[in-house]
């Protein structure tokens, strides 16, 4: 999962259309910074909440969707997290969340392949 700092403006993308349809991937800028900060956060998360260490793993978890608001992984471990600190409902309302995030992301993914 990427996460996108910068983008071309549309009226740049019809100046130079045929450029950005052969070369589409200069059109998008990644900070690789970015993903080992997210790496870096998801595995502290993922070993907190191994310790059983709830209330910090939520923080860490948190971090995460802050840089990837979509990432289901993340939003499904962190219910996880709210369900092992005592906070049953909330942690039950996020799994749910993350699962639909994730079935949309399956269909995104089927219906783009389907295209090609």
């Amino acid at each position: 999962m990427l996460t996108a700092v910068y983008s071309e403006p549309a009226a740049c993308y019809f100046d130079k259309k045929e450029a950005i349809v052969v070369n589409y991937r200069t059109g998008l800028y990644v900070v690789k910074d970015t993903l080992k900060t997210v790496n870096r956060y998801q595995h502290l998360a993922h070993d907190l909440y191994e310790k059983k260490l709830f209330k910090r793993a939520i923080v860490q978890w948190k971090k995460v969707l802050h840089l990837q608001p979509t990432n289901a992984f993340a939003m499904f471990m962190l219910g996880k997290s709210y369900m092992g600190a005592g906070e049953q409902e909330k942690g039950e309302r996020l799994c749910d969340e993350a699962i639909m995030i994730g079935e949309q992301q399956d269909k995104n993914i089927c219906h783009s392949v389907e295209g090609f």
